[in-house]
């Protein structure tokens, strides 16, 4: 790609930026907070200006405009890095903090935390995220992301490998678990390390899986009202009333949780201060691997 481009101002590329993250108008006026008129208006002449095409029908960027958004993600990063040097990586964690992860670790293991964290630094809030499918921290999604598997997206990203989750199997506290049918997952799901477990268990058991769900945490869920019984990371489900662990109660399945943190923002207090907490509740600083 030709680096033959006019000067390229921030203040201008950020609503490029907006448009491209949200493809749509709508919803990148209101991340700007401006109306939509202004937006279309400040792209249209950011293209006159620099006499390329960024967008093509619909908002999709065309490859020069892949290009330009690459380089305002680095002039992106540049510009949050140095505002929040001003205060010093020293300065006390202030500020609010968005964290994307899956239900079941969002609801299980983030949000009984979060008080602890808030006594010890009083001026911090967070926004957590619970989503199944995978946000950016490369175009601010959020903050930091809580992966179940080492990121093919993001390759920008500052990554780091925090834990280790055992999975064993998991019934109803009460009753005789060889009558319980298995709970697995939608078909879509099915190349996930532990959906592949369950599916396996499944067709040697001879019979069909009692209830198929799309999450984690309505597996967890479904085991505690008796409805079968399920492959649990151990983490969780060791801590939950209601269940108990089957067989030899020996794991019989590893995944890795990976943490993702936009570059631009390793040294930000506040997000220095929820990683660190973050890896305290996955026990992570006791033999923490980063790439």
């Amino acid at each position: 790609m030709s680096a033959n481009l006019p000067p390229l101002n921030w203040n201008d590329l950020r609503y490029v930026l907006a448009v491209a993250r949200a493809n749509a108008i709508a919803p990148a006026a209101k991340a700007l907070r401006v109306d939509e008129t202004t937006v279309a208006r400040r792209v249209r002449r950011i293209e006159q200006g620099l006499g390329l095409t960024l967008f093509e029908p619909r908002w999709r960027l065309t490859e020069i405009g892949s290009y330009i958004i690459e380089r305002a993600e680095r002039m992106e990063e540049e510009a949050i890095a140095i505002a929040e040097s001003s205060t010093g990586v020293d300065a006390e964690p202030t500020g609010s903090v968005r964290i994307t992860a899956i239900p079941l670790i969002a609801s299980r293991l983030l949000l009984p935390a979060i008080k602890q964290l808030t006594q010890v630094y009083p001026g911090l809030s967070l926004e957590v995220v619970a989503e199944p499918r995978n946000l950016s921290v490369m175009r601010r999604d959020a903050d930091l992301a809580l992966r179940h598997a080492r990121p093919r997206e993001d390759q920008r990203a500052i990554t780091r490998r925090i834990a280790d989750l055992d999975y064993a199997v998991y019934a109803p506290s009460e009753g005789d678990a060889r009558r319980l049918s298995w709970i697995t997952y939608e078909a879509e799901m099915a190349g996930l390390p532990h959906v592949a477990w369950i599916n396996r268990a499944v067709s040697r058991q001879g019979h069909p899986a009692g209830l198929a769900v799309n999450d984690s945490e309505l597996a967890l869920n479904a085991v505690k009202f008796g409805i079968g019984k399920s492959l649990l990371p151990c983490l969780i489900a060791d801590r939950e009333s209601g269940l108990r662990r089957l067989g030899d109660k020996a794991p019989v399945l590893k995944r890795e949780v990976w943490l993702l943190v936009n570059p631009g923002d390793r040294n930000v207090p506040r997000i220095r201060a929820v990683t660190a907490w973050i890896e305290g509740i996955f026990g992570a600083t006791q033999n923490p691997q980063a790439l």
